[in-house]
C-alpha cells in the first residue's frame, strides 16, 4: 500500500506487474487541470473582465479620496488651524489643579463652615472667596492671562 501511493506520488509504477501501465502522477494530474482552468476561464462566461473593473473602481475611488483630502487641507478653518488655539498639557493640567481644588475648597466652605456660620463667618468666607478665586485661575490657565483678561472685560453685543 505504501509503495503504491509512493509510486502515485512519484509518477512511478506500484509493483512490477504493472510496469506496463503508464500511470500519471501527482504533479502530471494538477498540470493537466491547471491547463484546463486556464482554458476555461479564459473563455469566461461574463462580457467583461473583473480584474480590470476592480482596478479601474479602485483607481477611481483612490483619485476621488485624493481631490477630497486635497480640498480638506485647504478649507481656512482646517485641522491645523483649529488645534492652534488648542491648549497644551500643561495649560490642562494646570486648568484641572486649580479647577479640583478650587472645588475643593467650595465644597469644605459649604460642608463644614455654613452649618457654624453664626460662629465663624471668617472662616466660611475665606474658604468660598479662595475657591471661586481658584476656579476662574482655572480659566486663566485654561485660556492664557491675556486671552481670559480681555474675555472677562469685553462688552457683550
Amino acid at each position: 500500500m505504501q509503495k503504491t501511493a509512493q509510486s502515485w506520488f512519484t509518477g512511478g509504477t506500484a509493483s512490477p506487474s504493472t510496469a506496463a501501465e503508464s500511470q500519471p502522477s501527482l504533479l502530471a494530474d494538477w498540470n493537466s487541470y491547471a491547463a484546463t482552468r486556464s482554458d476555461v476561464s479564459s473563455s469566461s462566461p461574463l462580457p467583461f473582465d473583473i480584474e480590470a473593473a476592480v482596478r479601474s473602481a479602485n483607481d477611481t475611488v483612490s483619485g476621488t479620496f485624493n481631490v477630497m483630502s486635497k480640498g480638506v487641507r485647504e478649507l481656512p478653518g482646517s485641522f491645523q488651524g483649529a488645534t492652534s488655539s488648542f491648549p497644551s498639557g500643561k495649560a490642562l493640567m494646570y486648568f484641572g489643579l486649580f479647577l479640583a481644588t478650587g472645588i475643593f475648597f467650595v465644597f469644605i466652605a459649604f460642608t463644614l463652615f455654613l452649618p457654624v456660620m453664626v460662629l465663624m463667618p471668617q472662616k466660611f468666607a475665606i474658604c468660598f472667596t479662595l475657591g471661586c478665586a481658584l476656579i476662574i485661575a482655572s480659566l486663566f490657565a485654561l485660556k492664557g492671562p491675556a486671552n481670559q483678561l480681555a474675555h472677562m472685560t469685553s462688552k457683550e453685543v
